[in-house]
Formats: C-alpha cells, sequence, structure tokens
C-alpha cells in the first residue's frame, strides 16, 4: 500500500470501507441509491471497489463517468459505451444459473436473450415522454438495459446535471422525469447509483427539482473512524519502511480534525517529505518519521495554495453573486472562531457586514445548504465549523 492522495485509490491503494460495502450489497437489491458525502471522502474509490467486487455479488457493474459530458444525447450515448450488447450477453452466459438465482431474489424474472430483454411490458410508455430529440436513443437504451442485473455507477453526475439545468432547467426536467420513471418501472432489474464532487441535494433544491430523486436511496460516506485511520496511516508508513515516534500516528488525525482519507494522506505524505528533506541535510538515514516533520508538512501544504484554490473558484462559479457574498462572509466568521457558530449568530453576521442583502436568512440557508454539503463544513448541536483544519486554516490566510 502506497501512500495515496487525490487519485483514486484502486486494489491495494484501496484501504477498510468494509462495513460502507456490506450495506451497499444489502441495500442495491432493493433500491437505487444516490451515494452523498462531503467532497474528499473518497466516493469514487469506493465506486470503483463496488464495481471490482461486484460479479462475486451477482451483479454486471460499469463505472460510468459524466462529469465532460454536456447534454442528454451525450450522457445516453455513455451509458451505452459502456456496457455494448455482446458484454452483456457474454455476461449473463457466463453467469449461467448463478445469475438466474440472482434475479430470483431481486424480481424473479426469466432472463432471456438479448433479443428479448426488456420487452414491452417493461416500457415507460412513450406518450409519456415528450418529442425531445432524444426521446428514441433513450428508450431503445432503457429496453435494452433494464432487464439485465446491471449496475450503472454514474459518477459526477451532479457535475453533469448542474451543467444540463443551468443552460436548460425545462429540458433537464424532463429527463429527470424520464429517469425517474425508468427506475420505477415495473420489470426493471438495472440498479442505478449516482455521485459526484458536488451536492446533489443542494443542487435539486437550488432548482426545485426535489422529487425527482426521490425514490432513491440516500448511501451517505462518513469519514474514518480513529481506529480506521490509524490502521491506514499504520499500513502506509509500513509499506514505505518508515518508523514513527510514539503517538505520531494520533498526532496526524489531530492535526487533519476531519478524518478524510484524502487529508489523512496529503499531509502525511507531504510530511514524509519534509523528513526525507531533513534527512538529506543532516545525513541521516534513519527513516523515523516526526512531530516535527507533521508540522513541516502541514506548513507546506498551507503555502502551496493551488491545493486548495478551487474551493474558492467552485463556490464563486456555483453560487449567484449574492449568495457567494454570504458564504464568503460566513466562511470568514466561522475560521475566526475558536468555537462553532449558530445559525443565529451568522445571520446576524451576514445582516451587519451586508447590509444591502436583501432576504439575507434565504440567501444565508441557501449558502449554508451548499457549504455542508460540499464539505466546507460541518453542521454539530454547538454550531456550524470548518471540517478540515486544512482548509480552515488555508481559508483564515487567504480569504478571511
Amino acid at each position: 500500500m502506497s501512500i495515496r492522495a487525490g487519485n483514486k485509490a484502486e486494489g491495494d491503494a484501496f484501504f477498510n470501507r468494509d462495513r460502507e460495502q456490506e450495506d451497499f450489497w444489502r441495500l442495491i437489491s432493493d433500491n437505487h441509491v444516490v451515494l452523498s458525502g462531503p467532497r474528499r471522502l473518497g466516493k469514487t474509490s469506493l465506486l470503483q471497489r463496488l464495481a471490482d467486487t461486484s460479479e462475486g455479488q451477482g451483479w454486471l457493474a460499469k463505472l460510468v463517468d459524466v462529469q465532460d459530458v454536456t447534454d442528454v444525447a451525450g450522457f445516453l450515448d455513455a451509458l451505452d459505451r459502456a456496457i455494448p450488447e455482446r458484454t452483456l450477453w457474454a455476461w449473463l452466459k457466463r453467469q449461467g444459473d448463478r445469475t438466474r438465482a440472482h434475479l430470483g431474489r431481486v424480481r424473479k424474472v426469466e432472463v432471456k436473450a438479448p433479443d428479448e430483454l426488456g420487452g414491452a411490458a417493461a416500457a415507460v410508455e412513450l406518450a409519456a415522454l415528450p418529442a425531445t430529440t432524444w426521446r428514441e436513443r433513450a428508450e431503445k437504451l432503457r429496453i435494452r438495459l433494464t432487464k439485465v442485473p446491471l449496475l450503472l455507477l454514474v459518477d459526477e453526475f451532479s457535475v453533469f446535471l448542474e451543467r444540463l439545468v443551468t443552460h436548460d432547467r425545462d429540458g433537464a426536467a424532463v429527463f429527470l422525469g424520464w429517469l425517474r420513471a425508468w427506475r420505477l418501472s415495473d420489470e426493471v432489474e438495472c440498479r442505478f447509483v449516482f455521485s459526484g464532487s458536488i451536492g446533489l441535494g443542494a443542487l435539486l433544491e437550488r432548482h426545485d427539482l426535489e422529487t425527482v430523486f426521490n425514490d432513491c436511496y440516500d448511501f451517505q460516506l462518513r469519514p474514518f473512524s480513529q481506529r480506521h485511520a490509524l490502521n491506514m496511516l499504520r499500513d502506509e508508513l509500513e509499506a514505505e519502511h518508515w518508523e514513527h515516534e510514539s503517538g505520531l500516528l494520533k498526532f496526524v488525525c489531530q492535526r487533519c480534525g476531519w478524518l478524510s482519507p484524502f487529508y489523512l494522506n496529503s499531509l502525511l505524505l507531504e510530511a514524509t517529505r519534509v523528513a526525507l528533506d531533513r534527512m538529506d541535510e543532516l545525513g541521516d538515514d534513519r527513516r523515523l518519521l516526526t512531530r516535527d516533520d507533521v508540522d513541516g508538512g502541514y506548513e507546506r501544504l498551507l503555502q502551496g495554495r493551488s491545493r486548495f484554490s478551487h474551493w474558492h473558484k467552485r463556490l464563486r462559479r456555483d453560487l449567484e453573486p449574492a449568495e457567494f457574498e454570504v458564504a464568503e462572509l460566513v466562511l470568514a466568521a466561522i475560521c475566526g472562531s475558536d468555537e462553532p457558530l449558530k445559525r443565529q449568530h451568522l445571520l446576524n453576521r451576514v445582516r451587519h457586514a451586508s447590509r444591502g442583502v436583501e432576504e439575507p436568512a434565504f440567501l444565508l440557508d441557501r449558502a449554508l445548504i451548499k457549504l455542508v454539503e460540499d464539505g466546507y463544513v460541518g453542521l454539530a448541536s454547538d454550531g456550524y465549523g470548518f471540517l478540515s483544519f486544512l482548509l480552515r486554516d488555508y481559508w483564515k490566510r487567504n480569504h478571511a
């Protein structure tokens, strides 16, 4: 296992999430799923692991990244290319009785040859779909895939949807309605799993489209427990042949605050680089990681502004100007406080600092939804606070 910071974790680089995988396989027989959670928690890595282990669970899974797709036709093409007909039939033939048993558990339908899959009985009536340019293509795809034990793991769906809604909100609503009708059709065997680096809930609420996904189970990915975080850090250092001071791994967790594998690994990786520089300077060959190395790595991460600048750019891109102004006020207030801040305190700050803003309470709530869903801040009983201490200190230095 190597230290993986930022890239999708695959194979031996994927750590833990055993409980989440068990929960997922229990849920998926009866549910379509939205995999939610703040950014940098490893949602894409989990999707990849599900795809890699799906055959043992009786599913054919395809991970489809749609972040660069610009319209409905492109979305349909991406799904179509990911699952060619010959792949479906070869998989069904290879699975044999195992697939039949799986389908019996899920819906008890008969497995048929490819030209028979998804007959008219499973169809969402064409009359229910307006005469869009993608109508015929959409129905062909739906009919082809509906009655196959197929997991469609759609990553960066919220990024695609944001682009679609911004360009044509009404057209996006038609597409989402058709997609929902597909998921709810009587003989559907395939399952959808949607995820993305933009909070889907906040995006749907912003455009009054919440009802188009209320049929999906919200599977929330959470940060590591301290036990799992410590185990991951220990395994990574052992794989890289590092020794470490007593209590150092807990110190790394304390410095990160929020036990996201991305932040833990980012700090650990930078700390090892500081240690290597120290070893070169002193001529010391012992690979011993110290608290000073961790502190030095923390400082280097903050100095590399490009590591975090996209957080600010994303807010400016995703929010209306008035909402962005309120979000900046909220983040400045939170990172300047030693304690979490209640909503009323934040509302008073917004009213005082931006007297010309209309509907400050409404704008505050919209901003908070975005900040929570995208992983800037978290909400606890005592108020709102930054999740990542690294992100908090970056914000304090550069934007507060």
